[in-house]
């Protein structure tokens, strides 16, 4: 009698936890039938950006009420967005039960059952912001590459964009070119794509020296263009002598040699990988995308010469544009690291909302101190160093930033994607913003040059 009641117990308590818990993720999976059912009785909702009014996605419905799913910015928000076909891909997967369920009054319903005609599903209102995205796309032109763009204070991402992009209002019809495709076109890069960070890596050194330091004060390093150590050499850009310098200095000019010395030989190796780690790296998030996590491998038995390359990103680190992303937004936002989102809020078709994103903060990574002076030293790379001229004359923005130039492939070939990341101080909707020019070449003007794109037509609009 006690096996039969805790048997039975134990299936009511599993089908509690399957409706309460897991009901959402059941039916958002594509092989689940009932989504079928369901969609067959609902008007699939809109996708709409943040102004709660410009459509992304939307289904028409002609006067013999046959429906079409219609993207108006055609390949603009492929990549996040995504298309509905094939088992779709982006919010349209992610946030398939949501746009199949209509949460409008009792009454609207009821007179549409009535009628016999279909429900309106609820509509999702995302963090997108156009102009942005117009912005990045207009940018990087025919370029390779991805823009993030976050809000300092919240997460929220008002832009991510990817290139090559595709247009899925025709995926349907070029599915079998498309897949054959081999530029990449459905790799969201943004959030999937992973590369060498480059100098932008030197945030997480930096970090790693500030918390066994305590300060910045004291540094001192003699740049004659290049360091050896074990037998390997690492150069400065053009093989620059960048001669004496404090550790502002060394941030400013992107010196390769003063970062490569510090972690040979004043940072414990466990620190710079605990600061990798603690700042995202080897960490899977839950995101509303599908999104790729970034690799770092070196540990105390790392030799010296990967730990030269890994100091400066290069080596066998390999970041997202959205993990390089989040590591500025958390010194922007004093040292809180904040989850990403791109669901606003979701709205029935009634204007009723429904629910709302708060913020989420991941952690505390950095105290607040440790993020004022990583600010600081960023400022100068602004202000005087590598991004100053592309983005030194928007004083106004207060930009904190670090360019990156990351080599890949054969480097006898001199391959090289360009990057920046980098954030405003106006005090007033502050972004944060990473760009990534695959093959950029040996220099920072192609990535910063979309980042300034980006701040100014950010601060424009507002």
């Amino acid at each position: 009698m006690a096996v039969g009641v805790s048997l039975f117990l134990g299936l009511i308590g599993y089908m509690v936890y399957f409706q309460v818990f897991k009901s959402e993720e059941l039916l958002n999976r594509p092989e689940n039938k009932r989504q079928d059912k369901v969609e067959a009785q609902v008007i699939r909702g809109s996708i709409l950006a943040s102004d709660g009014n410009t459509v992304l996605a939307e289904t028409q419905v002609d006067g013999e009420g046959i429906e079409k799913r219609v993207y108006p910015f055609g390949s603009l928000f492929a990549h996040t967005v995504g298309y509905q076909v094939y088992g779709g891909s982006g919010l349209e997967s992610t946030q398939n039960n949501t746009l199949i369920r209509s949460h409008a009054n009792l009454v609207t319903q009821m007179e549409k059952e009535l009628q016999e005609e279909k429900k309106n599903g609820d509509d999702i209102i995302t963090t997108f912001d156009p102009s942005l995205q117009q912005a990045a796309s207009d940018a990087l032109g025919e370029n390779r590459g991805a823009v993030v763009v976050m809000e300092s204070s919240t997460g929220k991402v008002l832009a991510d964009f990817s290139s090559p992009s595709f247009d899925p209002n025709a995926v349907e019809q070029n599915w079998e070119l498309l897949t054959q495709d081999d530029n990449g076109v459905f790799l969201n890069r943004g959030l999937q794509g992973l590369y060498p960070p480059g100098s932008t890596f030197k945030m997480v050194t930096a970090l790693a020296y500030l918390r066994q330091y305590g300060t910045f004060d004291g540094f001192h390093y003699d740049c004659y263009g290049e360091y050896e150590n074990s037998g390997f050499t690492i150069h400065c850009a053009g093989h620059q002598a960048h001669g004496s310098e404090s550790f502002e200095d060394a941030m400013a000019n992107s010196c390769n040699c003063a970062f490569a010395y510090m972690a040979t030989n004043l940072i414990d190796k466990d620190n710079l990988r605990k600061a990798a780690e603690d700042l995202g790296f080897n960490r899977d998030f839950d995101l509303n995308l599908p999104y790729t996590v970034s690799e770092f491998t070196m540990d105390a038995n790392t030799a010296n010469q990967l730990t030269m390359q890994t100091a400066i990103g290069q080596g066998d680190t390999l970041a997202t544009p959205m993990q390089i992303c989040m590591i500025a937004q958390a010194i922007a936002n004093d040292g809180k690291m904040l989850t990403p989102y791109f669901v606003d809020y979701v709205r029935a078709s009634d204007g009723t909302e429904v629910s709302k994103t708060d913020p989420v903060a991941i952690g505390d990574v950095m105290t607040m101190q440790q993020a004022n002076m990583l600010k600081q030293i960023m400022k100068s790379v602004v202000s005087r160093g590598t991004a100053s001229p592309y983005l030194g004359d928007l004083s106004n923005y207060d930009i904190a930033g670090k360019t990156g130039t990351a080599e890949y492939g054969d480097i006898a070939n001199d391959t090289a994607h360009s990057w920046f990341v980098g954030f405003s101080n106006t005090g007033s909707r502050d972004i944060v913003v990473c760009v990534l020019v695959e093959g950029g070449g040996n220099g920072v003007a192609p990535a910063a040059n979309v980042a300034r794109s980006i701040f100014t037509t950010h601060f424009g609009n507002n």
